[in-house]
């Protein structure tokens, strides 16, 4: 496993040992305008989005919360100098608090009727310290499956990995008849379809939802990739998959299964700032 795929921690939200309190999830109401720190969130959704963000192991959480962003609202994120690791995540139809929502709410506190599955597009971003050399490394994670269209912009010029990655992605495109006997990956709430789930999380995740197997089954194994053998993962069942092919196709520059750091996985120098937009062609 390379050493930035173990910073980035691209895991199912499912086996993050940090959980957020209630109190902070409670949303607030983004009023930021201007872009002044290292990360601002924009919404042009033609909705409501409540956008998560959880640390990775060890890592203090960001004093932000969960943001409520009306469209075309922005919200300047305060990343610390010393650096701050972790994801961010849109959650739908919630209510005022930012909670039971229609989709996005994959940790506690949840709804009445459960956690949702993890199937939401996510922004992973790791800053390093600023008086570092270190790089800065972030990706598009559809790994767990997506939900909105997202795009990340490093500011100030782009050069060698350090690019725009987007993926604008529709919920109609996704796959009704996966392979491996997967089925419909389409995740309903009120008869309407709000996320897509990948093969593994369709696999792993317990109904009514997903199969319920656990990853060691075959062909779950080699959907999910819960080894060290990069090549083995990337010569299996799980490139041939449907979701894959597609989320290749449309977005090749975001996370499609597990050991996708090749087309995923980016880095800016040290100093760089980022502009991510919540469906940055409308929707």
């Amino acid at each position: 496993m390379t050493k930035a795929r173990t910073t980035l921690l691209v895991i199912s939200l499912t086996f993050l040992l940090f959980f957020p309190s209630a109190s902070a999830a409670i949303a607030q109401e983004s009023r930021a305008t201007s872009h002044t720190t290292r990360l601002s969130v924009t919404n042009q959704c033609n909705f409501p989005v409540w956008m998560a963000t959880i640390p990775n192991a060890n890592i203090t959480p960001l004093p932000d919360g969960t943001v409520k962003l009306s469209k075309g609202q922005s919200h300047d994120y305060s990343i610390p100098s010393s650096g701050w690791a972790g994801r961010f995540w849109p959650k739908v139809g919630c209510d005022d608090r930012g909670m039971n929502c229609a989709a996005g709410q994959a940790v506690p506190p949840c709804p009445p009727s459960g956690c949702q599955p993890p199937a939401d597009t996510k922004v992973e971003i790791n800053f390093p310290n600023l008086s570092s050399k270190d790089n800065a490394w972030y990706n598009i994670s559809l790994v767990d499956g997506y939900s909105l269209p997202v795009e990340i912009k490093p500011r100030g010029g782009e050069s060698g990995s350090c690019i725009t990655t987007n993926c604008n992605l529709s919920l109609n495109s996704c796959p009704q008849d996966e392979k491996q006997g997967l089925g419909d990956l389409r995740v309903f709430n009120g008869g309407k379809a709000v996320q897509c789930l990948s093969p593994c999380k369709k696999w792993n995740y317990p109904p009514p939802f997903g199969l319920g197997k656990p990853e060691t089954q075959p062909p779950g194994i080699d959907l999910c990739c819960p080894y060290n053998d990069v090549e083995r993962c990337r010569r299996g069942p799980v490139v041939q998959t449907k979701f894959v092919q597609t989320v290749r196709k449309t977005c090749p520059t975001a996370y499609s299964f597990a050991y996708d750091d090749e087309a995923g996985l980016h880095s800016c120098p040290t100093q760089k700032s980022f502009d991510v937009t919540l469906c940055s062609v409308g929707r």
